[in-house]
């Protein structure tokens, strides 16, 4: 994998084999499971380690680097690999992202769907109903996703081109942290104030505590009143 042969990975497959990739993704057949390793193959580099094996089947950990992931602001992931062989042939193989990986990646799509995406009722997809907030947010905010709802549709009021850049994204067991820069232009009434019309961008760092991929509870800072104040 590391020479980007993807013949010689190929020649390591079963003709029907299966691969399940970290996103849940099915692949049938040599060919298919080809297609979707060479799709990673710029920039691709793996490292593995924590070999086991039982019976048939073997399981390790693998740190892979790709530009496919490094587009998405996650590079490496760090998956639980498992490959369960016929013979010396592989006939299932199966990638899962370790907890810090997954972590990551919700928040990527979170910003995707929600931040840029501008798909505020796609928040109940990240956030936990009860989401305990430790920020402190005006009077009046309702707990939970219907507040982090709230909040966003008010932004991209004022905001409608909001645009999102993290440039840090950290992950430690079941919390995940991100600092980003902000942009957008005043186009809408905001904390008060009339539009500016003016393009502004401003830094936010939020720290989440992740189960079963949704947000469980969130601890925020942002620059964002300071740099108003000078708008």
């Amino acid at each position: 994998m590391n020479a980007h042969d993807l013949n010689g990975f190929a020649s390591n497959l079963a003709d029907d084999a299966v691969a399940k990739g970290p996103d849940g993704h099915i692949y049938t057949g040599k060919d298919s499971v080809k297609a979707w390793i060479g799709a990673l193959a710029p920039g691709f580099h793996v490292d593995s380690w924590g070999w086991q094996t039982s019976g048939d089947t073997l399981t390790w950990i693998s740190s892979v680097h790709s530009d496919v992931f490094a587009a998405m602001g996650v590079n490496p992931i760090i998956s639980n690999t498992m490959a369960v062989f016929s013979g010396d042939k592989i006939r299932y193989f199966q990638s899962t992202l370790a907890r810090e990986s997954a972590g990551k990646m919700r928040f990527i799509q979170f910003y995707a769907e929600v931040v840029n995406g501008g798909n505020s009722d796609a928040v109940d997809k990240y956030v936990a109903a009860d989401m305990v907030e430790h920020q402190l947010l005006p009077p009046g905010t309702p707990t939970g996703a219907e507040g982090v709802k709230g909040l966003f549709k008010m932004i991209h009021e004022a905001f409608p081109d909001l645009h999102g850049t993290p440039f840090l994204v950290l992950a430690e067991g079941d919390v995940v942290t991100v600092a980003a820069t902000w942009e957008g232009t005043n186009k809408g009434k905001f904390m008060g104030k009339p539009a500016s019309n003016k393009k502004m961008s401003w830094t936010v760092v939020d720290i989440i505590r992740l189960v079963d991929g949704k947000a469980v509870e969130h601890w925020g800072w942002d620059d964002m009143a300071e740099r108003m104040a000078h708008h």
